[in-house]
């Protein structure tokens, strides 16, 4: 039997809106008896919310306001007090949640999960992480975003927080790839042969070498280290592609005998690449299980956001963060 969790959701910043939230929310719920949601809404969601949803496992709290979806981090510090985000995050910090998971701007979650939650030991920069789907199984990426311009050694704290998620969430050391424009020595910027360098020189690192953004997709590793800029427009590039794919093949294949015999396969093809799958990246390096989920994610993706939040929390992933990174420095 699972461990009961109490999971906070921030139903502000998702394009679906609270018919969406209700439905990921539905979905969650139904894969898990001992799941609890405590959803985080203004009052016309709040309203919504409670409408569309009576379950018992539901709790909704109704705040002041939500923030915009294109809030930067400095605003969001500013304007936080009193929004879905930051009273979800202050319930976290009290230990009333296990998790919270939010689809809001990635700015202000990471703004207001340091500011409210803390860093881990040694940590200066969290990251986001996610899997992304390859031709034989997801591979973990960090970052994703939520550091644009980072150094050689925040790199190589990447590849400790990477490792440590991936050791709770599969049960086995990565294998780490580092992004780079060639996997030969002397490629790429002195930044980037200086964090392969450092990463290198810790043993307890599985490090493989330098990865190409095609390598990514082979599974030539099962951790991709990089920066926020090259991990979102990896990410984003790669989910463009999928559904330029998925639209082509429709397009051919429609009405046709061929498309009509395909399409049981097909659709096995398009579950194992569909990016909600996929969806939900945890914010490593924070006191605290935050997943940031696609603001743009189907009921589908959002309820697996949830369900990763579930997961992360039931494995203790930030106690066991804070316990390696003690031992590191």
């Amino acid at each position: 039997m699972k461990k009961p969790v109490r999971i906070a959701v921030d139903a502000a910043g998702i394009d679906g809106g609270i018919a969406l939230a209700a439905a990921a929310i539905s979905q969650a719920l139904s894969c898990d008896e001992n799941l609890e949601l405590v959803v985080f809404a203004d009052q016309d969601a709040a309203d919504g919310i409670a409408r569309t949803l009576s379950d018992p496992r539901v709790q909704v709290e109704t705040c002041d306001h939500s923030l915009a979806a294109d809030l930067n981090a400095a605003a969001a510090i500013r304007r936080g007090n009193g929004s879905t985000m930051w009273l979800a995050l202050e319930q976290l910090r009290a230990g009333q949640l296990d998790a919270l998971v939010s689809g809001g701007s990635t700015g202000a979650l990471m703004a207001l999960s340091r500011h409210i939650l803390g860093t881990l030991p040694g940590v200066e920069r969290p990251a986001l992480m996610a899997a992304i789907p390859t031709m034989t199984r997801p591979v973990w990426m960090l970052d994703l975003g939520a550091n644009i311009h980072v150094d050689a050694r925040r790199l190589l704290e990447f590849a400790h927080l990477g490792q440590v998620a991936c050791q709770v969430l599969e049960g086995k050391a990565p294998r780490i790839g580092l992004l780079n424009v060639g996997t030969e020595p002397g490629k790429g910027p002195d930044l980037i042969r200086e964090a392969a360098r450092l990463i290198d020189e810790n043993p307890e690192l599985n490090y493989a070498g330098f990865v190409e953004a095609d390598q990514v997709f082979s599974g030539a590793v099962d951790l991709v280290v990089c920066d926020g800029f090259a991990g979102n427009v990896l990410l984003k590039s790669a989910e463009g592609a999928i559904k330029l794919l998925f639209a082509s093949l429709r397009s051919e294949f429609q009405g046709s005998l061929c498309g009509l015999i395909a399409k049981s396969r097909l659709q096995r093809v398009h579950d194992s690449l569909d990016p909600a799958r996929h969806n939900g990246a945890p914010m490593l390096g924070v006191r605290g299980t935050v997943i940031k989920s696609h603001g743009g994610t189907c009921s589908r993706g959002f309820a697996r956001a949830i369900e990763l939040a579930a997961l992360e929390a039931r494995h203790d992933l930030v106690g066991r963060l804070e316990r390696q990174l003690l031992a590191s420095y």
